[in-house]
């Protein structure tokens, strides 16, 4: 008889982390697609087309940095976790 397989559970934290980076990343690329393809570049950086490039392209950026954060403070406190566990005990 073989054991069954288990499948290792993320934890919010870091399924919201992944999901931030990902939609950071698509906000960054549409941001470069608008302003490739619509944003009309003879005219001035106000123009709404490029508005919302820069704006799409904010708000990826904070997305991934949010993302980073977050990725960052589980993996700090897994070592702080692991760190504690292997103390011996006084």
């Amino acid at each position: 008889m073989s054991t069954p397989v288990r499948h290792p559970r993320y934890s919010l934290v870091l399924r919201s982390a992944i999901v931030l980076a990902v939609g950071g990343g698509i906000c960054v690329v549409t941001s470069v697609a608008v302003a490739f393809l619509i944003a009309d570049h003879s005219s001035s950086d106000s123009s709404p087309s490029s508005l919302i490039a820069i704006g799409l392209a904010g708000i990826g950026f904070l997305a991934m940095l949010v993302a980073a954060a977050l990725l960052t403070g589980e993996a700090l406190a897994r070592l702080w976790r692991s760190r504690r566990a292997r103390r011996p005990q006084a």
